[in-house]
């Protein structure tokens, strides 16, 4: 059967979606699909676009039906045990790297809540710095290895398994990232749907409020992170933001608040000493 015609039966999917879909099982460019339309497929190729389109169809994530996502010019591996890469979190990178580049003795991060490895693994190819990425996922942490391998940066790295700080053993950072989760449970039954029936709901239910899990962070930091050191935490908008700011303030961090591209507060930043 022709490419075309694959395609034209799958029709609630939209064309840009199904060329990319195409060109993933054909390991090619959507640009050499679009070249291609009339090219008859083998059965097994036809089979496999079929199987890709009608999960696809269902709600299944693109990013999860191509095992694979690009974040920050960088290609890595994703399935259904971490959350998919989202555009804001580049934010964060972005922050903790103008961070690390203008205070030199930044040596040791800790990237809390890795999931799929992004921050603390483009953090690590970076600036070349030590990373310890923890999830309380162990399936997540196994699929941050394979991304940390495939960036080569395994041996800037290590993987912990623990439940925010209880399996870190002590050690003080110079900064500790974390994307945790912080949509509130409230709000779990109206996300999308291919959010909802997909993404683990472990990497996104952060509690009442969805700030619950972020106060059990904030009460175990102190412990963790260095005098001089640095604190970068993804959040869900403004009143996150406030309430936030407010439990920052009342372990003694000096904190300020970035937006995102789309003026929603993003990354909330906090430093014993100052941000200067």
């Amino acid at each position: 059967m022709r490419i075309r015609d694959i395609i034209s039966q799958h029709k609630s999917i939209e064309t840009f979606e199904a060329l990319n879909l195409v060109a993933a099982v054909l390991s090619t460019k959507k640009e050499s699909v679009m070249l291609n339309l009339d090219r008859d497929v083998d059965e097994k190729t036809y089979l496999n676009i079929e199987r890709f389109l009608a999960e696809r169809e269902k709600g299944m994530p693109f990013a999860y039906i191509v095992k694979n996502k690009e974040f920050f010019s960088e290609e890595f591996f994703v399935n259904e045990k971490v959350l998919i890469p989202r555009p804001e979190t580049e934010l964060l990178v972005e922050e903790a790297l103008t961070l690390i580049k203008r205070n030199k003795t930044i040596n040791n991060l800790l990237d809390m809540g890795t999931g799929s490895g992004v921050i603390g693994l483009i953090l690590a190819k970076k600036t070349q710095k030590h990373v310890v990425c923890a999830d309380i996922s162990l399936e997540a942490l196994r699929v941050a290895k394979r991304n940390g391998e495939k960036l080569g940066v395994s041996k800037l790295t290590r993987f912990v398994c623990s439940d925010l700080f209880s399996g870190i053993c002590g050690a003080k950072f110079d900064m500790i990232l974390a994307n945790l989760p912080y949509i509130g449970t409230e709000e779990m039954d109206y996300l999308m749907v291919e959010v909802k029936n997909y993404e683990p709901r472990m990497a996104l239910d952060g509690g009442i409020g969805g700030i619950q899990i972020y106060e059990r962070f904030i009460e175990g930091l102190p412990r963790y992170l260095k005098d001089t050191g640095y604190v970068v935490c993804e959040i869900g908008g403004h009143e996150q933001a406030i309430k936030l700011y407010e439990m920052f303030k009342a372990i003694g961090l000096t904190t300020t608040v970035k937006k995102d591209l789309s003026g929603h507060e993003r990354v909330i930043i906090g430093s014993w000493t100052s941000l200067s």
